[in-house]
Formats: structure tokens, sequence, C-alpha cells
């Protein structure tokens, strides 16, 4: 009775904790879309015509800041990243623009500059101002918005757009500081991969045994001389079933299962669904191989008492069986699960941004490929040492024999 208590207070925290998690998650994954920070267009001068209003609307549509080292185009997103030198047309055709910044840490030159422009037609020179960035935030300040204004005159009429930008801290040449760069400046991507590894791993573990459970039950399956023809061939046909699945996932990778339901049939029409069912799916073959080892050493001696006390074979498995197996598995499905955590980054594949792929795309954006992966081993590392600990601390509890398993990928 303690036990079945203690058990119930166990999955208590382990449900609390999900939800928690899940709320966390999504706070923290409302991120603003690329076009959501959209620039603000008005009128402040002149009663322009119809076809003014046209000129002026479409120069504002069509300008946009450079990046003046790349040459790159600043979308609002990469407005909101800003760390270098911007280029800022100074004409579209017959209209003039002139730019205006609030912020004490950039100054536009006033002379312009001759820039050059990829366009359909080929490289395109262009008359700029050069907008210098003077000062940036350090990687403990975060990032400083700005504001900046474009004016668009026409015809005596002048058309104002209003852009909304942030400056932010250049990651440092040094491994140490790049490493406290990476670590600060992108926490949040790798908390929401974090989150998305373990809500993974969690639900494709529970789920995963859940179908152990009947792919087991259908495992063991044997024909006895007093069973009906029926009832005979129901059992073979079972057996068969639970051992060409479990040889099929056991047998084959993670990744390739990922990538054919996937990239092959297309399953559910989301990435994070279809990567949940390949983990379910891949952990119910091993878990289920893990019960059938424990079933196997359960004392034949069980099953025959049970059988003589009138208990049906199904009620024999539920009641005596199943309760002992799953008890003497505990430890090999809790490494099953920390398993899933490291065995999760393969899921990137399909575009899953879990913990990996999350750092995946930290590395691309500066290029320092070191410090990005140096971060998620060491996130890794923690999760699946953290998670190793309170499992031994149930173990002890329960009093349970810890059970090593290769991984399986």
């Amino acid at each position: 009775m303690m036990k079945k208590r203690i058990v119930f207070k166990i999955i208590k925290k382990i449900i609390i904790s999900a939800i928690v998690l899940g709320v966390i998650y999504a706070l923290s994954s409302q991120k603003t879309p690329e076009n959501s920070l959209q620039a603000i267009t008005s009128i402040v001068e002149g009663t322009p015509s119809s076809e003014t209003l046209a000129v002026l609307e479409i120069a504002s549509e069509m300008v946009v800041p450079y990046n003046y080292l790349n040459k790159q185009s600043l979308s609002s997103t990469r407005l909101t990243q800003l760390s270098g030198d911007m280029a800022l047309p100074s004409q579209y055709g017959d209209v003039s623009i002139t730019w205006v910044s609030d912020t004490e840490r950039m100054t536009i030159d006033s002379e312009l500059e001759n820039f050059s422009v990829a366009s359909p037609q080929g490289s395109v020179n262009i008359l700029i101002y050069h907008a210098r960035i003077l000062s940036l935030p350090t990687i403990l300040q975060g990032s400083k918005n700005f504001t900046l204004t474009a004016y668009f005159h026409y015809n005596d009429a002048t058309l104002m757009k209003t852009y909304e930008g942030a400056l932010v801290a250049v990651m440092p040449a040094d491994f140490f500081g790049g490493v406290l760069f990476t670590i600060v400046r992108y926490s949040r991507l790798f908390f929401e991969g974090m989150i998305t590894t373990l809500g993974l791993s969690l639900t494709g573990t529970i789920i995963g045994f859940i179908l152990a459970l009947i792919l087991v039950f259908l495992r063991i399956q044997t024909p006895s001389f007093h069973d009906k023809k029926g009832i005979s061939v129901l059992k073979k046909a079972g057996s068969s079933f639970a051992k060409g699945y479990i040889t099929l996932f056991r047998g084959t990778p993670m990744i390739v299962q990922a990538s054919f339901f996937w990239y092959g049939l297309g399953l559910f029409g989301n990435a994070l669904l279809c990567g949940l069912f390949v983990v379910s799916l891949n952990t119910a073959a091993y878990i289920a191989e893990i019960l059938r080892g424990s079933i196997n050493a359960i004392d034949k001696g069980q099953t025959e008492a049970s059988r003589s006390l009138g208990l049906s074979q199904v009620q024999t498995m539920r009641y005596v069986i199943f309760p002992q197996s799953v008890k003497n598995s505990m430890p090999a499905i809790g490494n099953e699960f920390v398993i899933n955590v490291k065995d999760t980054a393969v899921l990137s594949v399909i575009g899953i941004f879990e913990l990996f792929n999350q750092t995946t795309k930290v590395a691309g954006i500066h290029y320092r490929q070191l410090e990005a992966y140096l971060v998620v081993a060491a996130i890794y590392l923690v999760l699946t040492y953290t998670i190793t600990k309170i499992l031994q601390k149930v173990e002890k509890r329960f009093d349970l024999k810890t059970i090593d398993l290769p991984s399986s990928v």
C-alpha cells in the first residue's frame, strides 16, 4: 500500500512538472513572426493626388535598408538583429529619400556614397547614406531597440515610413567569450529546444510503454492443444505480427524511420507529431523486448498456480505476471527514456527544432561551430546526468536492479 502511494506521488509530480514545462514553453515560444514588424507608413506633408500617393507608396514598399558589408537587404527580422553598418538608399526613381535615427549609438552620414546592389538585371549602383554603428550593447546588456524613419519626397508631398530595429552584441573572437555569448544570447533557443526534446522523449517513452504492453502480450502467445482452431490462428498471427514489428523497428535506424514517415508518407502534416509517432513506435519495440525478457525470468510455476486457481490467461498476465515484469523492467525502461533524450537529435532531419537542431541554427548564424556544439553537449550531459540520478533514487527506493542498455539508433 505504501509503495502504491509513493508511485502515485511520483506520477503526480511528473504530470505537474510536464504541465508547468508545457505552460512555460507555450509562453516562451510566442515568437515574433518575420512579417509582424511592419513598418508604419503615413503622409506628413502636402495633399498628394492619387497618382503622387501611388508613386510614394510604391517607393516606400520597394526601398529597404541594406547591410553595408555583405550588401544583403535587411528584412524586419534582420533589422532586429543588427550588429553592423547599414546602407540607406537616397533615391527611388524620382522619389528622394532622407533618413533619421533616434539612437545615439548610430550616426547617418550626410554625404552620399556609391553602393552596388544585386538586381534581376545584374549589379546596379545606387546612391546611399552610410549609417554607421558607433557602439553596440554588451553581451549582458542584451539588445537595444531603435527606430529608423525614412522620409519619401515627391511633388511637394512627403510620406514617412518607420522601421523598428534592435542593435545586438557581436560574438567575441576568443573561445571563452564566444561560449559566454552563445549561452547568454541564445539561451531562449536552447531552452525551447530542451523543452521540445524532453517533451518528445517523455511522451514517446510513455506511449511506447503502453504499446509495448500490447506487443509483448501478442509476442508471448503460443497455441496450446486445447485451443480452438480460430484462437490458435489468432495467436500465431499476433505473435508473428509482434515479431515482425520488433524486428523491423529494432533493425532500422530512427533517422531512416523518421525520413520514411515524414518525407515518404507525409504523415500528419506536422513534423512534431510525426516525430512523436516515430519515437513512440521505435521505443515500443525496445521496451517490448525488455518486458519479454522480464516475463521469461518469472518462475513458470506462478503461471501454473494462477491457472490452477481458475484465472484465465488474460487475468494471469494482468494480475500476476505483468505487475512483476513491469516492476523488474523499470530500470531498463528508465534507461530507454535517457536514450530517447539523446536519440531525438536525429529528428532534426525532418525539421523538428529540438535541442540539436536549435544548436545547428545558432552555429549557422555566426559560423562558429565549436562554441555552439560545446554548449549543447554540456546541456545534454546535464539533462542525462540529472535524469539518471532521479532514476537511481527511484530504483533505490524500490530496490530495483539497474540494467544498462545500448543506444536504440
